[in-house]
């Protein structure tokens, strides 16, 4: 278990939406396009927009459900903020 009590966040995400625009914002701070980002991540393009407007899948929107009913969000921090 990594220790993130000193981690600056960047983003906080509660559900699909938010972390659709924490992905896209991410990703533009790259400089990297969607055509970019999907060749370097082996997906469709077509389907990282579909993540960054927050149509997320059903596997998704059920981690988001598991964290909700345990009182969590995800939260989005720098990899080099983890020890």
């Amino acid at each position: 278990c990594v220790d993130m009590s000193t981690a600056p966040v960047m983003w906080r995400a509660s559900n699909g939406r938010e972390l659709g625009r924490a992905l896209a914002r991410l990703r533009q701070q790259t400089g990297l396009t969607q055509e970019a980002m999907a060749t370097r991540v082996g997906i469709e393009r077509t389907y990282l927009t579909r993540m960054e407007t927050g149509l997320a899948t059903e596997q998704l929107q059920r981690v988001f459900a598991i964290l909700r009913e345990v009182g969590y969000e995800l939260a989005i921090v720098a990899r080099d903020n983890i020890g």
